[in-house]
């Protein structure tokens, strides 16, 4: 049981990244490709257990596990034990994508144990569910989901390949970033090209990290700022407002009294 889709007519896409197949497999037979594909190859483990062998280099690949089969790279891979071995997988290309891999360090096939396995079925589901819809821009849609599971690979390889993760460096950068200009109109663009990565899965990434969306974040950070100013000075509430990044009074009072339980003057005389 499974299924696979394979978008119409990919090869006259030119785009850095091109869906051009995506499945889900059951039972995985049994491949053997001595002269690797013509396409790069992502896949992840979701039940039993697969081995994966690329020249004289055989790994495992067990449940939330996964790897990119680069292209043209001859490669073997089957079912562990002969039980049964559910994956999905996703065949790819694109004109910057060689580069890409490259700089990830992904010309290989090492195997990634993911950080998330839910997060990365989330993102194939979504990317599944539009190749499928055979949208005439579905080829468009997906590209973007596709550097996001492709950028999951790399944090989730940093993750478990450093004591200091690439997701705590990454959380690191952005969060001084926001304490050094909270005053200031932050934009998702910004925080983004701190991260080194698209706004759709800086977005995803921040929130399962912190429990809480860049902006929310950013909110708490000024209204902590707001809190200090409200019991150690006498500047007025407005001025206050002001200084920790709200123009308009009555919605920096509305957001803190979200955060604080109180209003501003209410908090100051607390």
């Amino acid at each position: 049981m499974g299924f696979a889709e394979y978008p119409f007519n990919t090869e006259a896409v030119k785009l850095p990244y091109v869906v051009c197949g995506i499945g889900i497999m059951d039972s995985q037979p049994h491949v053997v490709r001595e002269q690797g594909m013509c396409v790069n190859q992502l896949m992840f483990t979701v039940s039993g257990c697969g081995r994966v062998r690329c020249g004289e280099n055989e790994y495992s690949l067990p449940v939330g596990t996964g790897v990119i089969l680069p292209e043209w790279i001859p490669h073997e891979y089957f079912s562990e034990d002969e039980s049964d071995w559910g994956l999905c997988w996703l065949i790819f290309s694109g004109e910057g994508i060689g580069k890409t891999l490259e700089h990830y360090g992904f010309d290989g096939a090492s195997p990634v144990k993911l950080s998330s396995p839910i997060l990365m079925e989330d993102i194939f589901d979504r990317c599944s569910g539009i190749i499928r819809s055979k949208d005439s821009m579905c080829i468009y849609k997906a590209a973007p989901l596709l550097c996001e599971m492709i950028n999951e690979l790399y944090f989730s390889a940093r993750k478990s390949g450093t004591e200091e993760s690439g997701e705590r460096d990454f959380l690191s950068a952005v969060k001084e970033y926001i304490d050094k200009n909270f005053s200031s109109d932050i934009t998702l663009d910004e925080l983004a090209s701190i991260s080194g990565v698209g706004r759709e899965y800086f977005c995803t990434l921040f929130r399962r990290k912190t429990g809480m969306r860049p902006f929310e974040y950013i909110a708490s950070i000024r209204i902590r700022e707001a809190k200090r100013l409200l019991a150690y000075t006498e500047l007025p509430v407005a001025e206050i407002g002001k200084r920790v990044g709200f123009s308009d009074k009555s919605y920096f009072g509305h957001v803190f009294k979200r955060y604080a339980g109180m209003p501003p003057t209410a908090f100051r005389g607390h």
